[in-house]
């Protein structure tokens, strides 16, 4: 799904209008989308209550209002904006539909008779052109609206295109903001709903199509991409039935040091549950012998050590492995040691130039100390920084990355020539081309110590089965991110996840990813 600036959107629809696809049409085709998904998706049989304001996405709502109608759903419009002399509302009340009008705040005991439990509520007040302060009357009502909203836990939420109240440029929320389970975005995702704090607001996303085939025709700017279900499906790699070890590839995972003994298995499991033939775990011996009666699948290659770090004489014992490889993971654990220092340093001379290599961990802090380590890298390597970690690799401090962490990826993945993957609420990939993929998963179950180890041992297994390197981060990224979401599910509580239960729902990411509609 493409992600756009609103004026990108209204140039996108204004030109759509220009070359036959009208307006109105535009409008039909989100209605009935709208309704569609709803019915689809929801549990109409408690009815749907459209909030509708005197915008397109009011329009869009009460064609969705219409439709469901007619197929029999119990559905009530309730007008926090007058729409004098409207045919929508005309037809709406024609086929049988219901119209309130709370503009003035008057009836709203109406809304709340109609809100039962498990009620649908299409919030279509507001639309993607809408910018911060909101004040008014209309402000008194949506306040109105969202003190009796939220006092319905059993209420479900579905925002049109955006939740009412949120700046989708910027990201910035009104305080009356309704908050959504989902939105349905009309043709494109809109950029300020990923990011915080609209994106707390948004729920999940989905997309609903309104005619227009190519978005790219209708702009000169290459838009970025939001990693959805669709994109992670078809970039799996392929699984033949006749396969076997081989076919899906061997990843060397060069991790773990005593001190984080377990940063070697979580990455090399990882690897493992992302479907990689093989893992070859390169460790020095106390971290092979802690882990070896639990790690039974993995094959060892036992690296020199001088105090429990990687002795740099070492790095040629890995010769062999990187020559049989199909790709490469490396700093999960390591410490940050002049003695590791020195040996990624003889190690990079030795990674093969085609190699797909992840750099994590204490590997991206070791990077920063090799004079103009960029020029050292494979061609197809990706780097997974967190933000304190994108700090120490560009000398800026963490609320500058923070405060644009867009232009900042894209900016040091040209400058550097790898696939950057700034990890985050709302994790950001960019490439050396400038294109740039945005995982919209923010989720506090992700926020525990190994995580990151997991999530290099996907894209690195990923890897290992000839999946490019920039779908290799995407896809990851999407995938770990599920992972937790379905740890948190399992735990009850996104407060208890711990990295190993995000490893534990590695394979139901790749179910999710796998599930039909």
């Amino acid at each position: 799904m493409h992600i756009v600036s609103v004026e990108q959107m209204e140039t996108i629809e204004k030109s759509a209008n220009a070359n036959g696809l009208s307006y109105e049409t535009m409008m039909r085709h989100a209605g009935w989308g709208i309704a569609n998904w709803v019915y689809r998706q929801m549990p109409v049989k408690h009815g749907v209550i459209g909030l509708v304001g005197f915008g397109n996405n009011g329009g869009d709502t009460l064609i969705a209002l219409m439709e469901l109608t007619k197929r029999g759903v119990r559905t009530m419009a309730f007008l926090a904006k007058p729409r004098e002399g409207d045919q929508l509302i005309d037809d709406y009340l024609m086929w049988g539909g219901c119209v309130v009008d709370i503009s003035e705040k008057q009836n709203m005991r109406v809304l709340e008779a109609a809100l039962l439990p498990g009620v649908v509520i299409l919030d279509g007040i507001l639309g993607t052109g809408f910018k911060l302060p909101l004040h008014g009357k209309l402000r008194e009502v949506m306040g109105t609206l969202s003190e009796i909203i939220q006092n319905r836990s059993q209420a479900l939420v579905v925002a049109v295109d955006c939740p009412s109240g949120v700046d989708c440029d910027t990201g910035k929320v009104s305080d009356v903001t309704l908050k959504a389970d989902h939105t349905l975005t009309m043709a494109a995702m809109k950029v300020g709903l990923l990011k915080h704090p609209a994106r707390s607001f948004s729920g999940e996303f989905h997309f609903i199509d309104i005619g227009i085939d190519d978005l790219s025709q209708h702009v000169s700017e290459t838009l970025p991409v939001m990693i959805d279900r669709e994109f992670v499906t078809l970039n799996l790699p392929e699984r033949p039935d006749t396969g076997h070890k081989g076919t899906f590839g061997t990843c060397l995972v060069v991790a773990g040091t005593p001190p984080y003994t377990g940063a070697a298995y979580l990455a090399g499991s990882a690897a493992y549950r992302s479907g990689c033939g093989l893992v070859n775990v390169a460790t020095v011996r106390d971290v092979q012998q802690n882990l070896s009666g639990k790690f039974v699948e993995a094959v060892w290659t036992i690296l020199p050590d001088i105090n429990g770090f990687f002795d740099p004489k070492g790095a040629t014992d890995l010769e062999v492995g990187l020559e049989c490889a199909d790709s490469l993971v490396v700093g999960p654990g390591w410490g940050l040691s002049d003695e590791n220092t020195a040996f990624l340093g003889k190690l990079l001379s030795f990674i093969p130039e085609n190699l797909p290599a992840v750099f994590d961990a204490d590997g991206l802090k070791l990077l920063c100390r090799i004079d103009q380590w960029w020029k050292a890298v494979p061609k197809q390597t990706i780097l997974t920084p967190h933000p304190g970690e994108m700090s120490v690799l560009t000398g800026l401090n963490i609320n500058e990355i923070q405060s644009d962490r867009w232009r900042i990826a894209q900016e040091y993945a040209q400058k550097w020539n790898v696939v950057l993957l700034l990890k985050g609420a709302v994790t950001v990939i960019a490439t050396p081309e400038g294109d740039l993929m945005v995982n919209p998963t923010s989720d506090s179950a992700l926020a525990t110590a190994g995580s990151g180890d997991v999530l290099s041992g996907v894209i690195g297994g990923l890897l290992a089965q000839d999946v490019p390197a920039i779908n290799a981060a995407s896809v990851g990224a999407w995938l770990h991110a599920q992972a937790g979401v379905a740890a948190g599910k399992v735990a009850g509580t996104d407060i208890s996840v711990s990295a190993m239960d995000i490893l534990d729902g590695v394979s139901a990411a790749f179910v999710k990813a796998k599930e039909a509609g």
